[in-house]
């Protein structure tokens, strides 16, 4: 291999190895936002969060959208919610992590079991 396509070869990996660590901030900042987008009151702001969040299928997003499907003031609101954790996760886990739980206890068990957004 010539020393221009060694270079070139290096410098290549060096800018995927970059924009592969962009990439992953600019994945957790925009989770990120998503996440903090379930704090809306207005119906329309949660729901575009919550069906961003299942599209995504980060686990991590299961307690936050649990905590809007037992705590937000809008019924569909809480629907759509319940909607998005069978998308992301198991159903009956979740059930099994949060039964019999205060809303804010279920919730700690499921950051417990999924992990914490904002520690990324």
């Amino acid at each position: 291999m010539s020393d221009y396509q060694s270079s070139f070869q290096s410098i290549t990996d060096l800018i995927q190895g970059t924009a592969h660590s962009l990439k992953s901030k600019f994945d957790s900042f925009t989770f990120k936002l998503l996440v903090n987008g379930l704090k809306h009151e207005d119906y329309e702001a949660v729901v575009t969060s919550i069906e961003q969040l299942a599209k995504e299928k980060n686990p991590m997003a299961i307690p936050p959208l649990f905590f809007v499907y037992k705590a937000h003031p809008i019924v569909k609101a809480r629907e759509k919610a319940w909607k998005a954790i069978e998308i992301i996760g198991d159903k009956a886990e979740v059930e099994k992590l949060t039964d019999g739980k205060e809303t804010e206890d279920a919730v700690k068990a499921l950051i417990q079991h999924y992990g914490n957004f904002k520690q990324n």
